[in-house]
């Protein structure tokens, strides 16, 4: 049986006694935690936690996407642009299918045969070539008319 010195001494449940401290002017016992196994409850029962559910580890949260963030208007328009960037950067595409286009549509407007349904025509030939066809058909007129409005 156990005295009431070693009852008082003992540490609490889930804890265990390492060394002694000084504490003022006696030396008690240095009770620090049990081990418990890696992302496990407390209570011993072994179930996985996340690791923000325990004590002291911060996870950091994942930054959100700044596409997310945007309306839909404004996504559209970053998409709009992208796609633009994209047909203009490419230097083979530029000399190949742009200038020619811009060469025929500025010869239609002098001889006065021009109207902007068959500039949108012809740059959605450019369009078409440089976006995969998943992308609706009013999303390519855009790119197209945009692309007109940049050349003419």
């Amino acid at each position: 049986m156990k005295t009431f010195k070693e009852i008082r001494e003992a540490c609490w449940k889930g804890y265990k006694q390492v060394g002694q401290k000084k504490k003022g002017d006696k030396m008690v016992p240095n009770c620090v935690p049990e081990e418990a196994p890696a992302n496990a409850v407390g209570d011993g029962s072994n179930v996985a936690m996340p690791p923000a559910h325990e004590p002291g580890v911060h996870v950091k949260k994942k930054k959100r996407d700044l596409t997310k963030l945007l309306k839909r208007e404004d996504y559209d328009r970053v998409e709009l642009e992208n796609v633009v960037n994209k047909i203009c950067s490419n230097q083979e595409v530029e000399e190949n299918q742009v200038e020619p286009i811009v060469k025929n549509l500025k010869r239609k407007q002098e001889n006065g045969t021009y109207n902007e349904q068959v500039g949108i025509k012809t740059f959605r030939y450019v369009v078409d070539n440089q976006i995969d066809s998943t992308v609706s058909e009013e999303f390519r007129n855009e790119v197209a008319t945009h692309l007109l409005s940049k050349y003419l």
